[in-house]
């Protein structure tokens, strides 16, 4: 299959964030990513990000579908977020990839960006992924995000380092057998 169209999924300090700026310098499509649009939303609207039931509901399910028009609209786009690969099901030309990695990992990764002590990274992680699994569980009715039978490509990146993350990709998307 041919991918004009690429989503990037995944829990906390999976990767996801590195590998869509790297998409986005190799491949230069546009790109949307919904962590950065919460974590700015949460930022200007003196909320927290760790705590889900202070995000508007309504708000999270128009960022989330607005994933949806933007894959449907674009001839080529790189979206990141927890929702991104499901709210491209079915759609076709689109590269689902979910980012997977061991807790203790992505503990480490949180640890160092944040500049926290391990136990404080993942108090940090467990409290934010279940007050927003929580959420997302609430208003889609629904627990299958992270489940690796909605995704077309799924990469474990715990012992990858962020290039060989985006050659798989690359592979995926046939880039290297066309020449590019």
């Amino acid at each position: 299959m041919t991918y004009s169209k690429i989503t990037i999924s995944g829990r906390i300090c999976t990767g996801k964030t590195t590998l869509f700026w790297l998409l986005q310098k190799k491949l230069g499509w546009p790109t949307f990513s919904a962590s950065q649009y919460f974590r700015d939303y949460a930022r200007t609207h003196g909320v927290s990000l760790q705590k889900a039931e202070e995000q508007n509901p309504s708000l999270t399910r128009d960022v989330d579908f607005s994933m949806k028009v933007l894959l449907q609209k674009e001839a080529h786009v790189i979206i990141e977020g927890w929702m991104a690969g499901i709210m491209a099901n079915k759609l076709p030309g689109v590269l689902r990839i979910l980012l997977t990695c061991n807790d203790d990992e992505r503990m480490k990764r949180l640890a160092k960006r944040d500049g926290v002590r391990e136990a404080e990274a993942r108090k940090k992680i467990i409290e934010r992924e279940k007050s927003w699994i929580a959420k997302l569980v609430q208003i889609y009715k629904r627990g299958d995000f992270f489940d690796p039978q909605n995704y077309n490509l799924i990469i474990d990146t715990t012992n990858n380092a962020p290039q060989q993350t985006l050659n798989f990709v690359l592979q995926a998307l046939g880039y290297y057998a066309n020449g590019k």
